[in-house]
């Protein structure tokens, strides 16, 4: 039985190796009789326009029938007049100068403004350039069929108008504006009595902040009632010698005016001390009052009105100084609490308008030349949606050794608060806003070594019997939006472009550069 089994195996092993060798013997008979034959791999231009009839011979070079092949028989379709180079917008055939060469149904109307935004665009920083040399846009590129064009994958787009942002972009940073920062502390030492306003509390400027019971206030305070009473001393003497200067010598009356300057000088001197502490004293008032009468003022002496309505009734005490707000804005920081013991050297509140901030820009040093006072800048901040606005107010002077940069600051307007401190995100500066540039996909628009081009549709392509053929026209690209290239020069609105499956196209370029048949 095993014999049996053994021959069995063996002769199933034995068909497959046969049947093998069958099909290897099969493939290489066949390749021996091609060979021997002339047997030829299909061309490509017999794979997207299928083999030329054998009554209608075929431009090998070319790829389609030579009775319509435009570049072996120029006169099938005239290129018209050729103007070559224009220097003024770096482009060969310019449509500009020359708007009939457009392909178009009809010829455009040239609109100055056009013209002089193209102008601006150029003038404001260097654009990439074309070759005047270069003969790329001598070049039509032709298909036997518009199925042809379509096997091979090619789309086309539209010449727009569009919206151009040109910018520089940087990196910033939100701060308060440093103009508009308060950064309060006692102006005496003393212990705090009352804090009347934290940290998020808006207030008005003059708006009491703190009270704090001060020693050297009432002892500046005791010194204004000394002073006062010495002037009113003095006065009253030198009035008294003044009616009786007949039996006075004049010496005397001489020496009581001299002591009452002095005693006005001194009191102006304890009045200019009270000020100094932050105290409102109104120096014609004081001058006219009587000793008593300032004496009976003298603990609410330079508090303002709406500070004494919050002190309890019977306060006596003549130390209290207050801290106040010199400015509108919000309570950013609170360092103090009842019963502490203060003294000027350290800040009790922070106090900053918001309703404006500073952003501040750093800007690379070889796009700086670019940056002037007045362009708008546009902000996004980290984790923000919308971009906010403001303009540019300063540009500094000093290059960053370690970044390479320049500080730039524009001023943001923040009138709902919503804008943070020391918020990091990203800048735009303005250089030209256009809404009514000429755009393209940028998939259209190729570098070729010497110029950038673009395919263009001829304007009678979808017209029965006409020739399919692409002009190659040299073009003056501007700024890149992503998938949008401004073009400068080279294009009119409403031209057809080829956006995907160019590759062909410039694989025929590239053959007509190299010489290839």
């Amino acid at each position: 039985m095993r014999w049996l089994v053994r021959i069995l195996s063996w002769g199933a092993a034995l068909r497959t190796r046969l049947s093998t060798l069958l099909v290897v013997g099969l493939l290489a008979g066949t390749a021996w009789w091609g060979h021997h034959h002339d047997w030829k791999l299909p061309k490509f231009s017999e794979l997207v326009a299928g083999p030329p009839k054998p009554e209608e011979p075929w431009c090998q070079e070319h790829g389609v029938p030579e009775a319509i092949c435009i570049a072996c028989n120029p006169k099938l379709m005239p290129k018209g007049k050729l103007y070559g180079w224009c220097a003024e917008h770096g482009v060969h055939e310019c449509v500009w100068e020359h708007p009939e060469l457009a392909q178009l149904p009809e010829v455009p109307r040239i609109d100055p403004a056009d013209l002089a935004r193209v102008k601006r665009a150029m003038e404001l920083r260097p654009r990439k350039k074309n070759n005047p040399s270069c003969k790329l846009h001598l070049r039509r590129i032709q298909f036997a069929s518009a199925e042809a064009a379509e096997k091979l994958g090619i789309d086309i787009g539209l010449v727009e108008r569009g919206e151009v942002l040109e910018t520089v972009p940087a990196v910033g940073e939100v701060q308060y504006d440093p103009t508009r920062v308060a950064r309060l502390a006692s102006r005496a030492p003393g212990t705090v009595v009352a804090v009347v306003k934290n940290v998020g509390d808006r207030v008005r400027r003059g708006e009491l902040l703190a009270l704090v019971d001060s020693v050297q206030v009432g002892r500046a305070k005791a010194q204004l009632l000394e002073a006062l009473a010495r002037v009113r001393l003095h006065e009253n003497t030198y009035r008294r010698l003044s009616n009786i200067q007949a039996v006075v010598a004049g010496k005397r009356i001489l020496e009581a005016e001299t002591a009452l300057a002095q005693a006005q000088a001194q009191l102006e001197q304890a009045i200019q001390a009270l000020v100094n502490l932050g105290l409102v004293v109104d120096r014609k008032t004081v001058r006219r009052m009587q000793v008593e009468q300032l004496a009976e003022q003298l603990p609410l002496l330079g508090l303002p009105s709406h500070v004494t309505g919050l002190l309890e009734p019977g306060w006596t005490t003549s130390n209290l100084l207050p801290v106040l707000a010199p400015l509108d804005g919000v309570v950013v920081m609170r360092n103090v609490v009842a019963g502490e013991v203060v003294d000027p050297q350290r800040v009790l509140f922070t106090v900053a308008d918001t309703r404006r901030m500073w952003l501040l820009l750093d800007v690379p040093a070889e796009e700086v030349r670019y940056v002037s006072v007045g362009q708008t800048v546009l902000f996004r901040p980290d984790g923000q949606e919308h971009e906010e606005r403001g303009q540019v107010s300063w540009i500094s002077t000093q290059l960053d050794r370690q970044t390479r940069t320049v500080q730039v600051r524009a001023e943001l307007l923040n009138p709902d608060g919503h804008l943070r401190n020391e918020t990091f995100g990203t800048g735009r500066i303005v250089l030209r806003h256009d809404r009514n540039a000429i755009l393209v996909p940028s998939s259209a628009v190729h570098w070729e070594g010497c110029c950038f081009v673009v395919f263009v549709r001829d304007k009678n392509y979808l017209k029965k019997g006409s020739f399919k053929v692409f002009h190659t026209r040299s073009v003056r690209p501007g700024v890149v939006l992503g998938d949008k290239t401004e073009i400068l020069a080279g294009l009119l609105p409403g031209e057809v472009v080829v956006t995907e499956g160019s590759a062909a196209l410039r694989a025929e370029l590239l053959k007509g550069n190299l010489g290839a048949g």
